[in-house]
């Protein structure tokens, strides 16, 4: 399977994705931050209504180099072909879900910046192949 996502004006990779909890799923744009190492962030505002179920606390340490003591949650999440697989859920008091390098571990990134394109493809379905005459040119 393959996920299309868009990249907007500032060169920022977007996704579709729905995330879900005891009691209900939002489908919502998220933002790819391949700085992020856990698997999805979401706002205050989206996180309360889905339900989480609250299940550690971690340290975590921002770009800026501040640490913070954070709850983590339990969540679903749906994109591609996975349906409702479980997904650990950072919760901030920020506007914009992210989804990080946790989450996409596995996946392949297909980012076309000229033509505004951002493909996503799934782990062992539809792996990208080398050109022959790459594979040529790496064996001299």
């Amino acid at each position: 399977m393959v996920l299309a996502g868009h990249i907007d004006e500032r060169n920022q990779l977007w996704v579709t994705i729905t995330v879900g909890g005891a009691t209900q799923k939002q489908t919502i744009q998220a933002l790819i931050d391949t700085g992020f190492t856990g698997e999805l962030s979401l706002p205050l505002h989206v996180a309360i209504p889905l339900g989480l179920q609250l299940t550690a606390a971690t340290k975590v340490t921002f770009a800026n180099g501040k640490e913070s003591e954070e709850m983590l949650f339990t969540g679903t999440l749906d994109w591609g072909t996975t349906a409702s697989r479980p997904v650990t859920i950072n919760v901030f008091n920020s506007d914009t879900p992210l989804v990080g390098g946790g989450l996409l571990q596995g996946y392949v990134l297909l980012v076309d910046f000229d033509k505004k394109r951002l493909i996503i493809k799934e782990p062992g379905i539809d792996e990208p192949s080398v050109p022959p005459e790459v594979k040529k040119k790496s064996k001299k």
